[in-house]
């Protein structure tokens, strides 16, 4: 066991709470378990006379995680308040997260109370249980990660020669080129999957001027997002592929819609396999007014 883990509970409104040999809400990790424990579910079929079974497929059931600790305070109306306090915290029908720290490390995962916390009053201390259940049972980064397809690169700045020859204002050089920026030349982006699983992805395709029917196509598995419609500058369309949070949107003039009825019959909800993945954008028309970034969280199956 080492000091520097802990467990930090934060609910949709912002309250948190810590979980550590160092924290009020006393815990050893030793009374911890589920943070890296996965089960998995595996399908198949017999017919009458077959030596076995026939696998079908498998997936990972959702997480439990369990904590038990103390409240480390003897007086009894301090450890009656933070009782409280924590009871009002882990409140069932608040969302919220779960967030394991080890030094730099860090994974988050989305959580909800499975049972209301059981306190007991010890000899000493006032003792806890809390069951955690993850719907979602793998881990994530604390950000996105983002990879631009299609996007200018900002060359701006104020030229200096010397230390001696600090510029008097903005100076653009005469006797070279100079460039305000240029477009990233590549259509295609290799976007690598750090996690264990496959993952979902999110995708924005912003105009800066007319774009007809934008796509995005993965060069390994031949398969493609494609929105049929006409961009307009200042456009952006933005696909999400994870499952259960499927949706296409269009942000036009600032006034966000529903964008289901431009994806193409033929689309697929594009995933990322764990490691590299190589994406193409395309348009029918006004491709260089096309910008493309990808977004995606790394999932893993323990901390």
């Amino acid at each position: 066991m080492k000091t520097r883990e802990k467990l930090t509970y934060l609910n949709d409104h912002g309250e948190s709470a810590e979980f550590s040999p160092a924290s009020i809400y006393h815990a050893n990790f030793k009374d911890v378990a589920g943070l890296s424990d996965i089960r998995n579910a595996i399908y198949s079929i017999s017919s009458m006379g077959q030596d076995g079974d026939t696998y079908l497929g498998n997936r990972i059931i959702s997480r439990d995680i369990e904590i038990i600790g103390h409240i480390n305070e003897r007086d009894k109306a301090r450890a009656a308040a933070l009782r409280r306090r924590l009871n009002k915290i882990l409140n069932p029908q608040v969302g919220a997260k779960l967030i394991y720290e080890n030094g730099s490390f860090k994974r988050l995962i989305d959580c909800t109370i499975d049972n209301a916390p059981v306190i007991r009053r010890g000899i000493i201390f006032e003792q806890f249980t809390i069951q955690l259940s993850c719907l979602n049972p793998f881990w994530r980064e604390e950000h996105e990660t983002r990879d631009d397809i299609a996007s200018w690169i900002g060359l701006f700045e104020f030229p200096v020669r010397g230390e001696d020859d600090k510029p008097d204002g903005l100076e653009i050089p005469d006797d070279e080129g100079w460039e305000i920026g240029y477009r990233e030349p590549s259509l295609i982006v290799n976007v690598f999957n750090g996690g264990d699983v496959r993952a979902g992805l999110r995708v924005e395709f912003r105009a800066m001027g007319e774009v007809i029917d934008p796509s995005l196509f993965n060069v390994y598995t031949r398969e493609f997002i494609k929105l049929n419609m006409l961009m307009l500058a200042g456009d952006v369309l933005t696909v999400i592929t994870g499952y259960g949070q499927k949706r296409v949107t269009l942000r036009r003039a600032g006034i966000v819609s529903d964008a289901f009825r431009y994806l193409d019959v033929d689309s697929i909800y594009l995933q990322l396999d764990a490691g590299d993945n190589l994406f193409r954008y395309d348009a029918e028309g006004g491709l260089d007014n096309l910008e493309v970034s990808i977004y995606h969280n790394n999932f893993y199956l323990g901390v």
